[in-house]
């Protein structure tokens, strides 16, 4: 279930990014001889308003065949190439707008339905609890909301910690599914832990969707900076061998989806969210083949006045395109290696 979700949630994304570039093109009269979801053989075809329509074999990206993007074997400029450096402009980055448009659009459903998380400093809330600890055999649960302890309510989610300074019993006032309850939890110095996992508690705060919308579009542009780092930070962990997590690959996507389907519908609009967004950010990345890479060879070749000819335009893009798959190669094993704790 985890996969067919996965393939879902990429397949949409993949296609409202390729739609972006395809309708910019349309809008100038640039024709789009095919358009693929899915790389390889094509499973399903079918064609109508001259173009192609796919599905195929490999589920990992797809494609917007754009006329005049490659070089004419005859040298002839048609469709893209016949473009000024706006209306190219226009083709490259509209697929990123697209992908963002559907990352607001679901984090203003999720801000309106859900609500926006805001931190209870005076709640802590128990996210993990530990094997044989002195949590579990108190009665503890991952969910549960400690407000007071031994009568005395929570000044901040750190008091928790408070309960080392006394060995003996300690009455835990906590909430489980909104409901209260006591729990007796037995301190001894030899335990050196208590158990948990824990943090703030949080409180969903629900937006008219045009407020929601607006707060998401804040969001991501205050997020864009640390997410273009982590990239970074990734790309350079997947060739050093130091993974640092902040990067994933179709495995460990598809991990994340199914711990979000275990959670509801919200966290799958959250995952998708955070998908899109990625995606429009990576494609902003200046690595040859990528938008934000194709965009920097059409500004490069403007500030040489036209020396970049197109056929090396393209052997840049191809170098470029086989470092992609070298990358995701890279990453699929640091995703394989931790899921089997490697």
């Amino acid at each position: 279930m985890s996969l067919v979700l996965f393939l879902l949630i990429l397949g949409v994304s993949i296609f409202v990014h390729e739609l972006g570039h395809y309708l910019a093109a349309r809008l100038q009269g640039v024709g789009v001889p095919a358009f693929s979801i899915g790389f390889g053989p094509p499973l399903v075809r079918f064609k109508r308003g001259g173009t192609e329509w796919r599905l195929s074999l490999i589920p990992l990206g797809g494609y917007a065949e754009i006329e005049g993007m490659v070089p004419d074997p005859d040298g002839r400029l048609r469709g893209y190439a016949r473009l000024g450096f706006l209306g190219k402009a226009f083709i490259l980055l509209a697929g990123v707008v697209m992908n963002l448009l559907l990352a607001w659009t679901l984090m203003a459903v999720l801000f309106s339905g859900q609500g926006i998380p805001r931190a209870i400093p005076t709640e802590a809330h128990i996210v993990e609890v530990l094997p044989e600890s002195l949590a579990e055999r108190a009665g503890l649960r991952p969910g549960d909301v400690i407000v007071a302890i031994d009568g005395q309510p929570l000044e901040a989610y750190t008091d928790l910690a408070k309960v080392k300074e006394r060995p003996g019993p300690h009455a835990l006032t906590v909430l489980r599914d909104g409901a209260p309850l006591e729990i007796q939890l037995v301190w001894t110095p030899e335990a050196e832990q208590i158990g948990v996992r824990y943090r703030p508690g949080v409180a969903y705060v629900q937006l008219p969707f045009p407020s929601a919308f607006a707060q998401a579009v804040q969001f991501s542009v205050g997020f864009f900076p640390e997410m273009v780092q982590s990239f970074i930070r990734g790309i350079l962990g997947a060739f050093t061998g130091t993974a640092t997590g902040e990067v994933v690959g179709p495995v460990g996507i598809v991990a994340m989806t199914g711990e979000a389907a275990q959670e509801g519908w919200f966290a799958l609009i959250r995952l998708m969210a955070v998908i899109n967004l990625s995606l429009a950010v990576f494609n902003l990345l200046p690595i040859p083949s990528l938008d934000g890479g194709r965009l920097f060879m059409l500004v490069l070749n403007g500030l040489t006045r036209g020396r970049i000819g197109p056929e090396h335009e393209a052997a840049v893009n191809f170098i470029g395109f086989m470092f992609l798959i070298f990358l995701i190669v890279m990453i699929t094993l640091q995703d394989v290696q931790r899921f089997f704790g490697g």
